[in-house]
């Protein structure tokens, strides 16, 4: 270093005083926005060195925040994860206790209103055959269930017990195409055969042509088949359109068929009256008061004052009540009785005493 600064002596010489000057002038010199010309110098040689540092600080930063701050959030997260399922299916458990529970207690309201002792039970499982439509319930015989009974829901009839086993019992959905039950029709009042036709839907047989079958109108139990008490919903009319010796009737099964879950095993049925086909009309609770005389009336005579009541307590309150009483008075004053007068005899003059309404005073002009 030493024979570097002895061979090039003068040029380092001159080096150091250029620099010297260049410093003196940036420390003299100021730019436009009155900022030392050293300083911007100064600024312009350090920033891509910080850049550099701060891009590394930066990094190393992530490295340490993303993968050794955080070397037991894998963990954590899969505890969560299990957590979280295991929260679902609770939540999912509850929900369909809440659901059996509702149902429960529409059943037992359902219990308490039908004359008929029923038994709850509830769908186990469904027949493994695609052509038939049988359920398994979890009542048997030694449940009191028999076989030959009916099986219903609040919302309509389901089938009947096909066979019984200690702890449980199979069970013949009415949709099934070998099952049929003797139904009548709402508003007719008309006897038929409801029978399965294998999926959710069913006929309705041995309606007459000529009797009126609309969408709409429900169908009960009439009991005939000594299975179903009278008197239960079986179903509701989707389509009816006349046929070749009887009507061609569709109808919806009121229970729902497809959703099972609890179902009434009738251990001992008691038949019910259907609904009334019309709404039976009530008495009138008000009535408003007769109507105030007219002028033009030809009927009436004269004001009359208010009068007593009949000695059997009954005052003429409408337009034919004052009518007939009038008739009775004229035909007093006439010496006639009124169903005993001879054929051909003279009857009384009605209009005694009445003034046309052209002759009357009110209607005369004033002079």
């Amino acid at each position: 270093m030493e024979t570097f600064l002895a061979r090039y002596r003068n040029l380092t010489v001159l080096a150091v005083a250029i620099f010297t000057q260049l410093i003196l002038l940036g420390y003299q010199i100021r730019s436009d926005r009155d900022v030392r010309l050293i300083r911007i110098w100064g600024v312009t040689a350090i920033t891509p060195v910080a850049r550099v540092v701060h891009g590394g600080h930066e990094l190393v930063a992530g490295l340490w925040s993303n993968y050794v701050w955080l070397r037991g959030a894998q963990r954590q997260n899969t505890q969560l994860r299990a957590d979280l399922d295991r929260l679902k299916l609770e939540n999912q458990s509850l929900r369909n206790a809440l659901g059996a529970a509702d149902r429960l207690k529409v059943l037992a309201a359902y219990q308490q209103n039908t004359p008929s002792q029923t038994l709850v039970a509830s769908v186990i499982g469904t027949g493994a055959n695609p052509n038939s439509r049988v359920v398994f319930l979890d009542k048997g015989s030694g449940s009191g269930v028999q076989p030959g009974v009916a099986v219903i829901t609040p919302d309509g009839i389901v089938g009947k017990v096909q066979a019984v086993f200690p702890t449980s019992s199979l069970v013949l959905v009415i949709s099934d195409s070998s099952s049929a039950v003797g139904v009548i029709l709402e508003k007719s009042r008309v006897h038929g055969v409801m029978k399965g036709t294998g999926v959710s839907e069913a006929r309705l047989d041995y309606i007459p042509n000529e009797e009126k079958v609309g969408p709409g109108e429900k169908v009960y139990t009439s009991g005939e088949d000594r299975i179903y008490p009278k008197g239960l919903l079986a179903g509701v009319v989707a389509r009816a359109q006349p046929g070749r010796d009887f009507q061609d009737i569709t109808l919806q099964p009121g229970a729902r068929l497809n959703r099972l879950e609890e179902v009434l095993v009738v251990v001992q049925g008691v038949h019910q009256d259907l609904p009334d086909k019309m709404p039976r009309a009530q008495a009138p609770a008000v009535l408003l008061p007769s109507p105030p005389p007219e002028a033009s009336n030809p009927l009436e005579l004269a004001p009359e004052p208010q009068r007593p009541a009949a000695p059997d307590g009954y005052t003429p309150q409408t337009d034919a009540d004052k009518l007939k009483k009038r008739y009775r008075e004229l035909g007093a004053m006439q010496g006639h009785t009124f169903g005993e007068g001879l054929p051909g005899s003279k009857p009384p003059d009605f209009n005694l005493g009445w003034t046309p309404p052209a002759k009357r005073p009110e209607a005369q002009p004033k002079p």
